[in-house]
C-alpha cells in the first residue's frame, strides 16, 4: 500500500469510528432525556 492509501484507510476508520460514538451519545442523551420526566414525577409525590 502507498502512502497515501494507507492515510486514507485510516481517515475511514477513524470516521467510521465516530459516527458510532455520535450515534451511542445521541442515544444515551435520549435515553436521559426520556427518564428526565420520570425523575420529576417521582419526586413530586
Amino acid at each position: 500500500m502507498t502512502s497515501e492509501t494507507q492515510m486514507l484507510e485510516a481517515l475511514r476508520k477513524e470516521n467510521e469510528y465516530l459516527r458510532m460514538e455520535n450515534a451511542y451519545l445521541k442515544k444515551l442523551d435520549a435515553l436521559i432525556q426520556a427518564d428526565k420526566p420520570a425523575t420529576l414525577r417521582k419526586k413530586r409525590k
